[in-house]
């Protein structure tokens, strides 16, 4: 047995500094894996739930320090941003005329943008019981950034040695001065503690840190080969925006509206040349960029309103393009994200800080993905426009499979072509007048599929995949969530 924490950089960029400020930190620090987690626990409650959060984070601080393995600093690209930012601190003879009392100061920002967006933190001869495992994993989901807040994760708890992804190096604890090695912080025995204290006491937690020395290694070997690789599908990441609070409700089949704005104000933000992928011109057979309404679906109380939008970026986007596309989306130094997506159909849609953690199941990217090892039975959560008519030949079933080839998934091994919606709060159709006029309008279905292995979603399939009709969800258990 092992155990894994794995992070999603969701930007696929890691929003901090080193010891200087100028330089980007490359790899993330086992402590700041550790100060997240602890920053996910309710403190001061005194509650069952924190008092088990607390001793299973003395657990892990006790596990000693983790492997780290993340892509090498010669593949991280890295942005340095300096300027001048007000301080908190007051002066009594301050002379700024917008902020009485305060002062400014020089203030520089790093990032890194790795090859791969995926870090893993590896205890391989830890053995964790089922209650650490799962403290730890409700600690994981709460956690909504690393670093920065700019810089929001999903972090995953595994009870195994995840396997090495191929452009992964290894960094492993060594001894101090050994040549080529790094330091990087780590937890240790009573860090927990020394975090609240410092927290308590208005300290901040590098003055509790510890480093040690760690080098670059080969990869570690599992006690067992891996398993087989899961069928992610062709979307690596998708990135979600929940619409803002005490918005006016938008109606479920405006999806095609406000996917089209979404796309708009993604083509404006993004810097010429457009990458062909972004517009779809150009793209040669590639996935394009998915624009995706979220839609309140799936629940006793669904209506099927706007949630959020979300884009899904394809896991083939070359490193430049993909850089490009996050510089638009977030901002070049990822503290501008898109705010508003404007349209004179129905006012402007004001969308919240993507960074925040989400509020609500309909805006967690995981809700349209599934959990990490994939789900294999997908159900339609916006009706999938047809390719073809259906035949004789050629049945609405098998044109649903064809698709979703197509669109780059496997074949599935089960289609069943429904007569409504099988969720709640689900549209059957676009608005009226809303669909693209160069598209033909062709048959609109909504269906449950299965696959012979997990895929890990989006899931989207159709004519209009790309602006949110044939999107699908994973069918999991309440449990699994």
């Amino acid at each position: 047995m092992a155990l894994s924490i794995t992070v999603l950089l969701r930007q696929a960029r890691y929003d901090a500094a080193a010891t200087t400020p100028a330089d980007p930190e490359w790899p993330p620090h086992p402590a700041r894996l550790f100060n997240a987690l602890v920053a996910a626990v309710e403190h001061g409650s005194g509650s069952p739930a924190e008092i088990a959060d607390l001793a299973a984070l003395r657990w892990l601080e006790q596990a000693g320090p983790p492997l780290v393995a993340a892509v090498a600093p010669a593949n991280v690209h890295t942005s340095v941003r300096s300027g001048f930012v007000v301080t908190n601190a007051t002066e009594a003879n301050s002379g700024s005329t917008f902020w009485p009392g305060r002062t400014n100061r020089s203030s520089s920002r790093s990032s890194a943008l790795p090859a791969d967006d995926r870090v893993a933190f590896v205890w391989p001869a830890a053995e964790p019981d089922d209650g650490v495992l799962w403290r730890l994993t409700r600690l994981a989901r709460r956690v909504p950034y690393l670093g920065r807040s700019t810089g929001n994760v999903e972090i995953t708890v595994h009870d195994e040695q995840v396997p090495h992804r191929p452009r992964w190096t290894t960094y492993q604890p060594t001894r101090l001065g050994a040549p080529r090695s790094i330091e990087l912080r780590v937890p240790y025995p009573g860090y927990a503690d020394q975090l609240i204290a410092a927290y308590d006491n208005g300290q901040r937690a590098w003055e509790t840190a510890r480093s040690i020395a760690y080098a670059v290694g080969s990869p570690p070997e599992p006690d067992e080969p891996p398993p087989p690789a899961d069928a992610t599908g062709p979307y690596r990441t998708l990135l979600v925006w929940p619409v803002r609070r005490g918005h006016v409700p938008i109606r479920g089949d405006r999806i095609l509206q406000v996917a089209g704005l979404l796309r708009r104000t993604v083509m404006d933000r993004v810097a010429d040349p457009l990458p062909a992928q972004v517009s779809g011109h150009g793209a040669d057979g590639r996935p394009h960029l998915a624009y995706l309404p979220l839609l309140d679906v799936g629940h006793r109380h669904a209506d099927g309103h706007l949630l959020g939008v979300a884009v899904a970026l394809p896991t083939d986007l070359p490193d430049p393009d993909r850089r490009a596309v996050l510089a638009g989306l977030f901002g070049p130094t990822g503290d501008d994200p898109i705010r508003t997506l404007n349209g004179n159909q129905f006012g402007p849609v004001q969308l919240a800080d993507p960074a925040e953690p989400p509020t609500t199941w309909g805006v967690r990217a995981d809700r349209w993905t599934g959990p990490p090892p994939g789900v294999q039975r997908w159900v339609t959560a916006s009706p999938m426009m047809l390719d073809h008519f259906p035949n004789r030949s050629r049945s609405a079933a098998d044109i649903v499979a064809d698709g979703l080839v197509t669109a780059g998934y496997p074949r599935p091994v089960s289609v069943t072509v429904l007569d409504a919606p099988a969720l709640r709060g689900a549209i059957n159709a676009p608005r009226r007048g809303t669909l693209p006029k160069q598209r033909p309008s062709r048959p609109l279905v909504h269906c449950r599929i299965s696959f012979a292995e997990p895929v890990r979603g989006p899931v989207i399939a159709g004519a209009l995949r790309y602006l949110g009709c044939g999107v699908f969800v994973p069918e999991v258990p309440v449990a699994q969530r």
